[in-house]
């Protein structure tokens, strides 16, 4: 427990060996139907799918701690209020996967056995994030991240905080966490603003570049179709 993860790696291993097999039952399988062919094919697309945005993920995070190791690695080693480390997930996702116009979220719940105790889809004392895949996808990580330092230390009170300003909001995701008194959206912005010196200060020291999310999923998923 306790460090930054790729949300996608716990299944990769799995997702790797069903694409091999079923790019070998596609190749060899000579008495298949147009129906079954095309259903494997589907599949195999999903597959790649899956492993492309795993791939997207660990790129972007190794670039995230070029630019800026000392946001990442406090982020890596990020305790809750009772000691404890607790493990952020991350997913960089298709922008079509968002929701209400949320470039990034970060989920907001506390485990049923203490308040301070942060929970997710992963479970107890994890984080999830999940970043749009865009061209400021690592800006928009470094404001989510900003959220997580905030919440995972004080996420009792801002539990309170949250319910009392924002339970009666139809969802926007633009507004959702960032009141002009919000403690985690001040903390998000000031994470932004800090991430942005760093990446123009990482720009004129490196011949390093920085990839485009958009671009480097799309050469991922070349690379797969032809082998496929």
């Amino acid at each position: 427990m306790g460090e930054i993860k790729n949300g996608y790696a716990s299944q990769i291993e799995g997702m790797h060996e069903s694409l091999k097999a079923l790019n070998k039952l596609v190749n060899e399988g000579t008495e298949l139907s147009v129906f079954q062919r095309a259903t494997i094919k589907s599949n195999i697309n999903r597959l790649v799918e899956y492993i492309s945005y795993f791939e997207l993920t660990e790129t972007l995070l190794h670039q995230f701690k070029a630019v800026a190791p000392e946001m990442y690695d406090e982020i890596d080693a990020l305790k809750d209020n009772t000691g404890q480390p607790v493990t952020v997930f991350v997913r960089f996702v298709p922008e079509l996967e968002m929701q209400h116009g949320a470039a990034g979220t970060t989920n907001l719940d506390h485990n049923e056995n203490g308040r301070n105790i942060y929970q997710s889809e992963y479970g107890v004392r994890t984080v999830s994030v999940k970043i749009a895949s865009v061209t400021k996808a690592l800006m928009l990580l470094a404001h989510e991240f900003g959220h997580v330092s905030y919440q995972v230390r004080h996420l009792a009170s801002y539990v309170e905080y949250y319910s009392t300003y924002y339970q009666n909001e139809t969802f926007n995701g633009k507004i959702i966490g960032h009141n002009s008194n919000d403690p985690s959206g001040i903390n998000a912005v000031e994470y932004e603003n800090l991430f942005r010196q760093q990446y123009s200060r990482f720009l004129k020291n490196t011949y390093n570049k920085v990839e485009n999310p958009l671009v480097f999923l799309q050469e991922i998923k070349k690379t797969y179709a032809r082998m496929n």
